[in-house]
C-alpha cells in the first residue's frame, strides 16, 4: 500500500558524561523507569531479551491501553549513536526506524554533559495523510516527555512522576476568578507561572482550591489559552479587581487522574487521561472546561510529593 513518510526529532542536554548516558539509554532493563508510554500503564507486561547495549537487545510490550510492539537495537557506535528497529503491532501495525544520537558538550562550569537527540523516521498509510502533522506533534510530545524523564533518571536515579487513574467521577460545580494567559502551547510554563504570581498579588478572598482552567490547548496549532484561578464552592461577596476574569463550572460527570511529582512532568498526567478516555470510549463534554487542581502547595511540599488532579468533563 502506498504510504506517506514522516520524521521527527527532539533534543535535551543531560548533565552526565556521554558514556553514562549511552549505557542507560541502551539498556531496555531501565526503559520502564522513564518511558513516556509505560508511565501511562505501569502494569503493561514487558519482556527484555539479549545483552544490554548489544545488537539484538530487544524489548517487547503488550499493553491493554498503550498497545503492543517490539523495539530492537540494530546498530550502534559507542558513545555516538544507537539505532533501533521499531514495530507496532497494535492498535495498528507500523514499522519505523529510531535513533539516539549523542554529542559531548561542556556545561557552564566546564563539566562534560551530553546532548541527546531522539529521532524517528516512519510512514503512515496513504488514507491517513491528514494525520501526518498530528502524528509528528503527538509522537514528538512523547519523545519530549521521555527525554525529560530520562534526564532526571540519569542525573538523580529517580523519576518524580507517577499517574493514578481515578476514572469516572461526579464533580460539583464551582466558581472561579483568575488571570488569563494566552501563549504558544509549547511554552505553557513560561506563561502560567507569571499568571499565578499576578493572581496571588490580587486582593481577593482566600480560595477553597487553586486551579488552572483550560479554555484552549491545541498542540497541533501550538495555541494555548488558560486561566490561573482561585476556585470557590460558592461565589464570595467581593468586587472583581480590574484585569481579572471570572466564570462558573457547572456540575458535571468527568474523567479524573492524579499526578504525583514535579510540575515539570505534569504532561504525563494529561496524556494518560487522554489515552484512558480513548480506551474507555468516553466522550468530551464541550459545555464544560478541562481543568487541573493543585492538591497541595509547592511552598510547603517537596516536588516529588506534589499532587495535581487533572479533570476532563465527559458526556
Amino acid at each position: 500500500m502506498f504510504s506517506i513518510p514522516f520524521e521527527l526529532d527532539r533534543t535535551i542536554v543531560i548533565n552526565k558524561p556521554v558514556a553514562s548516558v549511552f549505557d542507560v539509554l541502551g539498556d531496555f532493563n531501565d526503559w520502564d523507569k522513564w518511558s513516556p508510554w509505560i508511565i501511562q500503564e505501569p502494569t503493561c507486561p514487558i519482556k527484555v531479551e539479549g545483552n544490554k547495549g548489544e545488537l539484538g537487545h530487544k524489548q517487547s510490550w503488550n499493553g491493554e491501553r498503550i498497545g503492543s510492539g517490539t523495539i530492537e537495537i540494530i546498530n550502534k557506535e559507542a558513545d555516538k549513536s544507537i539505532e533501533f528497529d521499531l514495530h507496532f503491532i497494535s492498535p495498528w501495525k507500523s514499522h519505523s526506524k529510531t535513533q539516539f544520537q549523542f554529542e559531548t558538550i561542556t556545561d557552564g562550569e566546564g563539566n562534560d554533559a551530553t546532548k541527546v537527540t531522539w529521532a524517528m523516521q516512519g510512514t503512515l498509510p496513504f488514507f491517513m495523510f491528514f494525520m501526518k502533522k498530528m502524528m509528528s506533534v503527538y509522537v514528538g510530545g512523547d519523545y519530549e516527555r521521555g527525554l525529560k524523564m530520562a534526564k532526571e533518571f540519569i542525573e538523580t536515579g529517580v523519576v518524580t512522576s507517577k499517574v493514578d487513574i481515578t476514572g469516572v467521577v461526579h464533580k460539583d460545580g464551582f466558581y472561579y476568578a483568575g488571570c488569563a494567559c494566552t501563549f504558544a502551547a509549547n511554552k505553557v510554563s513560561e506563561a502560567v507561572g507569571p499568571a499565578f504570581e499576578k493572581l496571588h498579588a490580587m486582593d481577593i478572598p482566600q480560595p477553597d482550591f487553586v486551579a488552572t482552567i483550560v479554555n484552549e490547548f491545541d498542540l497541533v496549532k501550538n495555541q494555548g489559552d488558560m486561566i490561573a484561578a482561585f476556585g470557590y464552592k460558592q461565589r464570595p461577596d467581593f468586587t472583581l479587581p480590574q484585569g481579572m476574569v471570572e466564570g462558573e463550572q457547572p456540575p458535571h460527570k468527568a474523567c479524573e487522574v492524579i499526578h504525583t511529582g514535579s510540575y515539570y512532568h505534569i504532561p504525563n498526567g494529561w496524556v494518560t487521561l487522554i489515552n484512558y478516555m480513548r480506551f474507555a470510549k468516553l466522550k468530551n463534554n464541550k459545555k464544560a472546561k478541562d481543568y487541573e487542581v493543585y492538591l497541595n502547595s509547592p511552598i510547603e511540599t517537596a516536588p516529588k510529593d506534589l499532587k495535581t488532579m487533572m479533570v476532563t468533563p465527559i458526556k
